[in-house]
């Protein structure tokens, strides 16, 4: 675990006993109030294009388009569908347990190819501290900025860190709120959800 994710587990050992709840949140983050230089030189790749609209029958499909992480500038609506499977992991900087989780998604992105996408989701966090501590777990993969939570409350999850699995048309079809996933339950959880088989 790296030094900023053990200096938040001391800082918040108390929201440890059922997760993490909540960072710094303020009003949702816009691509005016939170802009590309936020995000400059954070490494996280471009985040994917949806290929049509959300579903009505999505959860996700009123949350606004979040600004990617990228550096670009660009926002982006994660309840779009992109045309493959989608594994959104929600997770913050303030929370340790996320930290704990973060390399078995970082390992499933460079593994799963063009099979599935990954896409975080940085919660209720302050954009450097969030770059910083994703820079310490070499975090490459695709991020959306919701420092206003509306992923989490969309999905009804009450703590971090949390997980939605995706099918390529848009369908929310499982979010797990479990413990800190490892290498085997995540991958476990892609094949039973998503039906991608990930060695």
């Amino acid at each position: 675990m790296s030094t900023r994710f053990r200096l938040a587990a001391v800082a918040v050992s108390l929201a440890l006993v059922a997760g993490c709840n909540g960072g710094d949140a303020e009003e949702p983050a816009t691509a005016a109030s939170t802009g590309a230089a936020s995000f400059r030189g954070s490494g996280f790749a471009a985040c994917p294009a949806p290929t049509g609209s959300p579903r009505a029958d999505s959860p996700l499909a009123d949350v606004p388009a979040l600004p990617c992480m990228d550096g670009s500038g660009s926002t982006v609506t994660v309840g779009a569908p992109t045309g493959r499977p989608l594994v959104l992991n929600l997770w913050g900087s303030w929370c340790p347990p996320c930290g704990e989780e973060l390399p078995a998604f970082v390992r499933l992105s460079r593994t799963a190819g063009d099979r599935l996408t990954v896409v975080g989701v940085n919660t209720s966090d302050d954009a450097k501290r969030a770059v910083a501590a994703a820079g310490d777990l070499d975090v490459t993969f695709a991020n959306v900025f919701d420092r206003g939570e509306r992923v989490r409350k969309a999905l009804s999850v009450n703590a971090l860190p949390a997980t939605a699995f995706v099918a390529a048309d848009g369908r929310v079809v499982h979010v797990y709120r479990g413990t800190p996933l490892t290498d085997t339950t995540l991958r476990a959880l892609v094949r039973q959800h998503l039906g991608v088989q990930v060695e």
